[in-house]
């Protein structure tokens, strides 16, 4: 039995160092999250391209209103998959389309759970969140989820 241990320590640490790997990679993913009862449930990553260029604005009859997370690496993650713009290049667009077209730019939080309770609480309300932040799953469904580099 005793010259089994330095092999079973070194099995349990090669399982423990997967765990806290595999809980990292987790952690680094981000979730679009969306109403549960709202029309964007089945939302592609095209779609949802276009509702946070402020070209599509209504689905199914209900009026879609996308939340951003405040300027950083979550919301830079997001602008640079989904969007494919970094983040002066989408407020350059957004500066032109609201100077060309009119409209508002997408709606801002400063937290995680502001956007989980708003796009729980809104029928066309689209978000995005660190997934480890979803820890009550009621009235939202996440409809994606992108790798945060």
């Amino acid at each position: 039995m005793k010259k089994h241990i330095p092999t079973i320590i070194f099995l349990s640490s090669f399982v423990a160092l997967g765990t806290i790997f595999a809980a990292n990679l987790y952690a680094e993913e981000i979730a679009i999250i969306v109403n549960e009862q709202g029309p964007l449930t089945q939302a592609s990553e095209a779609e949802i391209r276009e509702i946070y260029l402020g070209n599509m604005k209504f689905a199914g009859g209900t009026a879609i209103v996308a939340v951003h997370y405040r300027e950083g690496s979550v919301k830079d993650a997001f602008l640079s998959s989904i969007v494919k713009m970094n983040s002066r290049e989408y407020r350059l667009y957004w500066t032109k389309k609201i100077f060309q077209e009119g409209g508002a730019l997408p709606a801002l939080q400063n937290s995680f759970q502001l956007i989980v309770s708003f796009v729980s609480k809104n029928k066309g309300a689209i978000g995005y969140v660190l997934r480890t932040e979803l820890t009550d799953m009621k009235g939202i469904k996440v409809v994606a989820t992108i790798q945060r580099p």
